[in-house]
């Protein structure tokens, strides 16, 4: 069975090895050395963030990362950069717990939220390949037509994570 221009199976098969990809940047950039200093800059940066947080706040800015993982070759260097410097926050945060960036990763990552997130920017970024792939195989209109139903499947996971998110901020405040 076909979406867009490529079989469902092969299809399934990227956005996996895609998704894994985006977990292992994660991990690399949690493992990276930070000082204390460096760390609280971090830290602190990420807190002027959080500050005004809503579901809204978070989606929009998970789902603007998302839609930039969508553009061809450009989405693969962008996303991955921005999946790194999420785990370097990670690296922050253990230098200033002493909890092994490893535990802080896992932890997020098998929270229900981390998992739709990462379902979702593994979704976004396997659809900017198949573009290209699309493209290469003269078959992009069909791909085109696959286009805005992935956008709403990652929009529907990265809402749900976000509202999910939110909860779970709201609980532990």
């Amino acid at each position: 069975m076909m979406l867009g221009s490529v079989q469902i199976e092969k299809r399934v098969l990227l956005f996996v090895i895609t998704t894994i990809a985006l977990i292992m940047i994660l991990f690399y950039g949690s493992s990276v050395t930070l000082t204390q200093e460096e760390s609280e800059e971090k830290i602190q940066q990420v807190s002027e963030l959080l500050r005004d947080i809503s579901v809204w706040k978070i989606f929009l800015n998970n789902f603007q990362i998302a839609l930039l993982m969508f553009i061809p070759v450009f989405g693969t260097f962008i996303g991955g950069y921005i999946i790194y410097s999420t785990g370097t926050v990670f690296a922050a945060y253990s230098v200033q717990s002493g909890i092994p960036a490893v535990y802080l990763v896992g932890l997020t990552l098998l929270s229900p939220y981390g998992i739709l997130e990462f379902l979702g920017y593994g979704l976004a970024m396997s659809e900017g390949f198949l573009i290209v792939y699309s493209a290469f195989k003269k078959k992009l209109r069909s791909e085109a037509k696959a286009l805005p139903l992935m956008i709403l499947a990652v929009a529907g996971l990265l809402l749900t994570a976000a509202a999910i998110e939110m909860l779970i901020i709201e609980l532990y405040s």
